[in-house]
């Protein structure tokens, strides 16, 4: 399993917005359009004011149809403006955030790639799931180590270049990587259910029993761990439990 995380530096609409808090943005002429969130990076800050400037750009479809290529909204925070991954003073100019709200009030603020560097990993991060699902492992490995490099923390990068290692038979460098990524985002099922492939094939069938079991934990509905942790009691020879596992994925929606 690989894995990407995606920036929205968009707007979207889900469904009726008219009877939710909403943020407001400025269409060309003067009038605004509500929408759920906005995402984008932060160009000014007023201390004073205790308000940040939002840029956003990409192809927004909203109401009538309008195309909003780029534009910039300045929005307020309050005593009740809730913030996740960081606070006020991490707002500064080039930090990117999603927020929600009520006209122009902040009501939640969320940090996401908060610098240019991080962006880009996210970049090579993309570029090297796109190769290695072509095969093209050593390009993969190229792309993931420079999403490394860019952002030292980027969980994904690290268990996707752990994959790589895996399928190259790497399985020390694998067992690193994916550790790592573990270390980083201990609640990362994918992360668990990729080290158990590793375990199993470096021959530690009850350490990938455990790692696939805490995957299972951590996403009751993820089919293909049932699918590892069945085969690997099959090979242990607790058919019974295999035969549940198996069943238990197929329910899932996951082919044998």
């Amino acid at each position: 399993m690989k894995h990407s995380r995606n920036l929205a530096i968009a707007i979207l609409l889900v469904g009726s917005i008219a009877k939710a808090p909403a943020i407001v943005i400025r269409k060309p002429y003067g009038d605004t359009v509500e929408v759920p969130y906005i995402s984008g990076r932060v160009t000014h800050v007023d201390q004073n004011r205790r308000s940040f400037t939002v840029h956003w750009q990409l192809k927004g479809l909203l109401k009538m149809e309008h195309y909003y290529p780029s534009y910039e909204e300045t929005y307020r925070v309050t005593e009740g403006t809730v913030y996740k991954n960081g606070s006020w003073t991490n707002i500064k100019n080039g930090t990117y955030v999603r927020i929600t709200g009520h006209s122009d009030v902040a009501d939640t603020v969320e940090f996401t790639a908060s610098t240019k560097a991080q962006q880009n990993a996210i970049v090579r991060n993309q570029q090297g799931i796109a190769k290695q699902n072509k095969g093209d492992w050593d390009g993969a490995m190229a792309d993931y180590n420079e999403a490394i490099r860019l952002d030292p923390r980027y969980y994904a990068a690290y268990d996707n270049r752990g994959n790589v290692k895996c399928q190259k038979g790497d399985l020390n460098g694998a067992m690193a990587d994916i550790d790592q990524a573990i270390r980083l985002n201990p609640k990362n099922a994918l992360a668990y259910n990729n080290r158990g492939r590793v375990k199993e094939a470096k021959g530690d069938l009850g350490g990938a029993i455990a790692d696939f079991s805490q995957a299972i934990s951590l996403n009751p509905k993820y089919a293909i761990a049932y699918r590892n942790r069945g085969n690997v009691k099959r090979k242990k020879g607790d058919l019974n439990g295999a035969n549940a596992d198996f069943n238990q994925a197929a329910k899932l929606g996951s082919k044998l």
